[in-house]
């Protein structure tokens, strides 16, 4: 049989009658369809079932529970896990039905003892919504304990260290020392202590504040804090925090009779141990602070070098963080003088035979400083000055010139100065 040809002008022609001929026709025939779609959904309400996966679940009548003296034992996150709900709705609410429009719960209202139970898990739909049809899973296991408070000691430990110039009064340390905690009694009658750690890092004012606790077993454990019913207990600490400030010590102005010491002696130093000590206190008040004072110490009459004890003067709204006494090193010494002898003639050490030996210059000023009671006593005679030209052939040389005096002992104790510390020498034979 043969085919009859395909035309495909004709089929392009066809389609283009249909859809530009009778719009009128075609424009009723679509709004007739829509309200005949509309009838079936207001007036026939069709159903569909819609599943919502991962609705959560909750406890409910848990606060009746407690109030037994009972309570859950175990991990929510495991007991309670997510279900999967099956909806039976109208299509009109198909749309709206989500995990947020339905509640899952698990009721404890017919738990009276402490065992393990399994308990079916309910669900409806908000607003009525629609009809569960079926949940999965359907029930959970769990385990049901005694509800006990038990207390427990808590120790407050430290970490970090607080910028430097800043200190921690420790002695007014204010912790929580004991807490009460609630839970079942087969995981609360395993806690023996608990800590509360609080990190000094970057602190620079009194801490105030409340911070967790962790709790441990008697092989000291971490015990983990979701076995606690109600509110998490925690640790209120108190730690105040000052500025520090090193400030040096005055001994200068608390020296009484500095200038009434024995027959020329002085004071050449006065040094306290520590030099300074550290004061705490508020910002604004240690910036005001620039030495500490000691009470007045007489020294009157003094000729030695002493180590006595000063008692610092505390300024006001200030703490003083080290010992209330300084040891203070008294330095005392006969007073230093010195006296110059002029002209003192230059004795030749070494001359041989009838060598000529001739000085220029023949005469130089010696100046000797040291203590009093020695200086005082030297006289002109007690004074030698030398030069040696041992061994020297004929010729000019340009040699040291030595003083000596009274002894070897005086003189390494005092300090001398010469007018020249060389003299030419000039060695000629006669």
């Amino acid at each position: 049989m043969k085919l009859p040809k395909f035309d495909k002008q004709a089929v392009l022609k066809g389609l283009r009658d249909f859809f530009t001929k009778n719009m009128a026709l075609k424009v009723i025939a679509l709004v007739f369809a829509v309200l005949l779609w509309g009838y079936v959904l207001t007036d026939q309400k069709p159903v569909r079932t819609k599943i919502i996966p991962e609705v959560t679940t909750s406890f409910e009548g848990e606060a009746e529970l407690i109030a037994q003296g009972f309570c859950v034992r175990g991990d929510r996150s495991e007991i309670l896990k997510n279900v999967s709900v099956t909806v039976r709705a109208q299509i009109t609410n198909y749309a709206y039905i989500g995990a947020n429009t339905i509640n899952a719960t698990v009721s404890l209202r017919n738990v009276s003892e402490a065992r393990e139970y399994e308990l079916p898990i309910q669900a409806t739909v908000s607003s009525g919504l629609g009809t569960v049809q079926s949940i999965t899973p359907a029930t959970v296991k769990l385990e049901i304990d005694s509800l006990v408070t038990k207390t427990i000691p808590i120790t407050t430990s430290f970490s970090g260290e607080l910028p430097e110039g800043y200190w921690a009064d420790m002695d007014a340390l204010n912790t929580t020392t004991r807490l009460d905690i609630t839970g079942p009694k087969t995981d609360i009658s395993n806690i023996t202590h608990a800590e509360c750690v609080v990190d000094l890092t970057d602190r620079t004012s009194t801490i105030f504040s409340t911070f967790d606790v962790t709790f441990y077993n008697k092989d000291n454990d971490v015990v983990s804090t979701d076995i606690i019913v109600g509110t998490l207990p925690s640790s209120t600490v108190r730690l105040p925090i000052y500025p520090v400030k090193n400030v040096p010590v005055d001994v200068a102005s608390a020296l009484v009779g500095a200038d009434n010491l024995a027959a020329n002696h002085e004071i050449i130093n006065a040094v306290s141990t520590p030099a300074a000590v550290r004061l705490v206190g508020d910002q604004d008040v240690l910036d005001k602070i620039d030495v500490v004072q000691i009470e007045p110490i007489a020294v009157n009459g003094m000729d030695k070098t002493e180590t006595v004890t000063g008692k610092l003067i505390l300024p006001d709204n200030v703490r003083l963080l080290d010992g209330e006494t300084v040891s203070i090193l008294l330095e005392v010494r006969e007073m230093v003088i010195s006296k110059t002898f002029e002209k003192l003639e230059i004795h030749i050490i070494g001359r041989q035979g009838r060598t000529v030996v001739t000085l220029d210059p023949t005469a130089l000023d010696l100046t000797v400083e040291g203590r009093y009671g020695l200086v005082s006593m030297l006289m002109r005679s007690d004074m030698n000055i030398s030069v040696d030209v041992t061994g020297l052939a004929p010729g000019t040389y340009r040699l040291p010139v030595s003083a000596l005096v009274r002894d070897e002992k005086a003189t390494v104790e005092l300090t001398t100065t010469l007018s020249a510390t060389e003299v030419s020498v000039t060695v000629s034979q006669p």
